[in-house]
C-alpha cells in the first residue's frame, strides 16, 4: 500500500511538472524564433518589455541608406560582416500600442546562439528594431551621422527635463505610439533624446502615405523637415540650411573628393554616404514604381559595391573614420591606403574578423504603405526575397 502511495505521488508530481511547464510555455508572450534562412528568424509577440534606455551598451556603428517614393519606402541596413542573426518581429496591438512589423537584431549573439537566448533577452528584442511599419502605415528607420561635426552635442539631450529615450529606442517607440508621421514628430519633440553609437549620432527617416520627414538632433533640439529629397544616408540634412554659406553652396555646388555636387545638401566635414545619396537621387524615380523597383534601387547602393574595382563613382566618403583623419575635403589619393585595407579584408570573407571587418548590407527592406507589407532581402542576396504582411 505504501509502495502504491509513493508511486501515485511520483506520478502526480510528474504530471504537475508537465502542467507547470505547459503553463509556462503558454505564458511566454512570443513565439519561438523560427529560422527562415541563415541569419534570419521570425517571431510574433503579444507583448514585450519596453526599454527606453536600449542602446546604451551597444558599441557598434552602421552606415545605411533610406529612401521614400510614392507608396514605397526602401532601407538598407549596412553593418560589418559578422556572424549575427536578424529577426523579423511582428508585435500585436494592445491598449496604448499599435501593431507593427519590422526587423531587429542583438549584436552580442552569434548565429548558433539563438536557441540559447533567455526569455528575458527575447522580451527585450523588439527594443532593437532598426526599421518597421505599424498598423497606421507609419514607417521609420535609423541611420548614423557624424556627431563629431556638431561637437557631440547631439548625443546629450534634446529636451532637458522630459522623459529620456535613447536614440536607438526611437524607432520602436514611434511604431508603438504614432498615428501618423506628423504625430511621430510631435511625440519625439516631447521626449529628451540622447545617445548614439559611440561617437556617432542617429537620425531618422519617418513617413506615412502623405509625407516624409528627416529628423535630426541639432544643437540640443529635435529638428524635423518634410521638404527634403526623401533620401537619407549618413550626413546631416538639416545642418545649418539657412546660413549664408549654405545658400552659397546651394548655388555654386560643393567639391567632395574631386567631384562637384550641385544642388546637394550641405555637408559637414565627416559626411558619409555622399556617393550613395547621389546614386539614390539619380535613380529615384524607379523606386516609386513598384516593390520590385524600390528593391532594385536599394540594390544599387548595397554596401560591398564600394570594394569593387568597377564601382562608379567610387565611394570615397565611406572611408572617413576619425583615426584616419580623412574628410570630404581630402584628395582621392589620400584614401588609397585605407581603401586598399578594406578591399583586402573584403576578399577574405571572414565573419569573425572584428572590429576590422569589411561592411555589407545585412538586409534590404521595402515597405508598402498601402498594403502594410515588408519585402526583405538578406545578406545582399537579391536572387530571393521574403514577404511579410502586418494584417
Amino acid at each position: 500500500m505504501q509502495h502504491k502511495s509513493k508511486y501515485h505521488s511520483r506520478v502526480m508530481a510528474a504530471l504537475l511538472l508537465v502542467l507547470m511547464l505547459a503553463v509556462t510555455a503558454q505564458a511566454a508572450p512570443f513565439t519561438a524564433p523560427k529560422k527562415l534562412a541563415d541569419y534570419l528568424y521570425y517571431m510574433e509577440y503579444t507583448d514585450y518589455v519596453p526599454d527606453l534606455a536600449t542602446g546604451e551598451n551597444v558599441k557598434q556603428g552602421f552606415a545605411c541608406s533610406a529612401v521614400r517614393n510614392g507608396n514605397f519606402y526602401g532601407r538598407n541596413l549596412d553593418l560589418d560582416y559578422a556572424d549575427v542573426p536578424e529577426f523579423v518581429i511582428k508585435v500585436a496591438a494592445k491598449e496604448g500600442r499599435y501593431a507593427s512589423i519590422g526587423v531587429a537584431a542583438m549584436f552580442e549573439i552569434k548565429s548558433n546562439g539563438v536557441d540559447k537566448l533567455s526569455e528575458a533577452q527575447l522580451l527585450e528584442l523588439p527594443n532593437m528594431t532598426f526599421d518597421g511599419i505599424n498598423e497606421n502605415g507609419v514607417v521609420m528607420n535609423s541611420n548614423v551621422v557624424p556627431a563629431v561635426d556638431l561637437d557631440f552635442a547631439a548625443l546629450l539631450s534634446t529636451n532637458y527635463g522630459k522623459t529620456r529615450i535613447h536614440s536607438l529606442a526611437v524607432v520602436r517607440y514611434v511604431l508603438d505610439h504614432a498615428k501618423s508621421a506628423a504625430h511621430g514628430v510631435e511625440l519625439l519633440k516631447g521626449m529628451d533624446i540622447y545617445g548614439g553609437y559611440e561617437s556617432w549620432g542617429i537620425h531618422w527617416l519617418l513617413a506615412d502615405e502623405k509625407e516624409t520627414y528627416i529628423i535630426e538632433c541639432i544643437d540640443g533640439e529635435l529638428v524635423a523637415r518634410n521638404d527634403t529629397d526623401n533620401i537619407m544616408t549618413n550626413f546631416y540634412v538639416n545642418y545649418a540650411p539657412n546660413t549664408p554659406y549654405a545658400k552659397h553652396i546651394a548655388k555654386t555646388g560643393q567639391k567632395v573628393v574631386g567631384k562637384v555636387y550641385e544642388g546637394f545638401p550641405i555637408l559637414t566635414p565627416h559626411a558619409c554616404g555622399v556617393e550613395r545619396y547621389a546614386i539614390l537621387k539619380e535613380h529615384y524615380e524607379e523606386g516609386g514604381k513598384s516593390v520590385e523597383g524600390m528593391a532594385h534601387l536599394m540594390e544599387r547602393v548595397k554596401y560591398t559595391q564600394t570594394y569593387e574595382a568597377d564601382t562608379e563613382p567610387f565611394w570615397y566618403t565611406e572611408f572617413n573614420e576619425d583615426k584616419n583623419h580623412l574628410t570630404i575635403a581630402n584628395a582621392p589619393m589620400d584614401f588609397k591606403a585605407q581603401i586598399q585595407s578594406e578591399v583586402d579584408t573584403y576578399k577574405l570573407h571572414d565573419r569573425n574578423i572584428h572590429p576590422n571587418n569589411f561592411w555589407q548590407t545585412w538586409h534590404t527592406a521595402v515597405y508598402d504603405f498601402a498594403n502594410k507589407t515588408l519585402r526583405l532581402n538578406i545578406q545582399e542576396d537579391y536572387s530571393k526575397h521574403y514577404d511579410f504582411k502586418l494584417n
